[in-house]
């Protein structure tokens, strides 16, 4: 039984080390990150989905993409024009109805990366980059709740750029591992350290967040 294990653990990794081989001139891939831990507290996107093109020269690879950001569904007030006064704990208090509204954060987001193999059979490789997103403000709001009664009153309106940031960057470090390879594609696998600038306009988080990032995507072989 141990000699199979054997066997088998070295196959695959014989396997592994042909998937790692550059196989192609130029290389598209569909990519999903996802965060796996936030190190600062801030706004957390949620699945980011990415579609990249690669070009290998040697053992470096420069990259380009476009994809999309989501964050979580962020609620704000807005100011219903109407004040009233109530009796507290025999303390008479102003409050002013608000409605509450939300919506969910979105970003176009451009990647551009370097990719660095640092392994004979390509099998490990390093990756550095950087990502520019832009504001998508034609997503939706939502009514969450009307006639709340706040303590302070909220402006009558909100754009999305108010709230978020017009445009973001983000810089990335990360390892990479090619998994597995069929003759017409290979499945890869990054973790990597996110230093992404917080979109949010009104918070007390700084202005850079450390994440640590999953990425997995397939990778295939446009012109070989």
């Amino acid at each position: 039984m141990k000699k199979l294990a054997l066997i088998a653990t070295l196959c695959c990794l014989a396997k592994m080390g042909y998937a790692q081989r550059d196989f192609a001139k130029l290389v598209g891939g569909i990519e999903m990150a996802f965060d796996v831990r936030q190190l600062t507290p801030g706004e957390i996107p949620r699945f980011i989905p990415s579609f990249q093109l690669e070009v290998p020269i040697e053992s470096v690879a420069l990259g380009a993409g476009i994809g999309r950001k989501y964050y979580r569904a962020y609620e704000y007030p807005v100011f219903a024009g109407q004040v009233i006064q109530k009796e507290e704990n025999g303390v008479l208090v102003t409050r002013y109805k608000s409605d509450i509204r939300n919506f969910d954060p979105a970003y176009w987001t451009i990647p551009l990366k370097v990719e660095v193999r640092v392994h004979r059979c390509q099998c490990v490789y390093l990756q550095a980059g950087m990502t520019f997103d832009i504001l998508d403000s034609s997503t939706p709001d939502r009514l969450v709740f009307s006639g709340a009664e706040l303590e302070f009153q909220s402006y009558n309106e909100f754009r999305h750029d108010q709230l978020f940031k017009k445009r973001t960057t983000s810089y990335n470090f990360g390892i990479g591992f090619n998994l597995f390879r069929t003759e017409g594609f290979r499945l890869i696998a990054r973790p990597s350290i996110v230093w992404s600038e917080n979109p949010e306009i009104y918070t007390e988080a700084p202005k850079y967040i450390p994440t640590l990032r999953m990425n997995f995507g397939v990778q295939f072989a446009i012109i070989r």
